[in-house]
């Protein structure tokens, strides 16, 4: 998966260069993004791919960039299923 898409969402909202983020930066102490902020990059994620992502996704917490990585990739491959 080309993560050029998340990164472009989640730079929008945090304000922040999509190249200069990688997936060990922390969305609270990294990006500045608070929960407000994070809840708008998950509701734009599900536009952009097409997804839907449950509060038992979120129960797992996504503290970081890798986080979101993985749960998109994870929502993608369920529906390749």
């Amino acid at each position: 998966m080309d993560n050029s898409k998340l990164l472009e969402v989640i730079a929008k909202y945090a304000n922040y260069d999509p190249e200069k983020i990688s997936e060990d930066m922390s969305f609270a102490d990294d990006l500045g993004v608070d929960s407000l902020d994070l809840v708008d990059i998950i509701s734009a994620l599900e536009d952009e791919f097409k997804i839907e992502i449950t509060d038992d996704d979120l129960a797992s917490g996504i503290d970081t960039v890798g986080n979101a990585v993985d749960l998109l990739k994870a929502k993608l491959e369920e529906i390749e299923e």
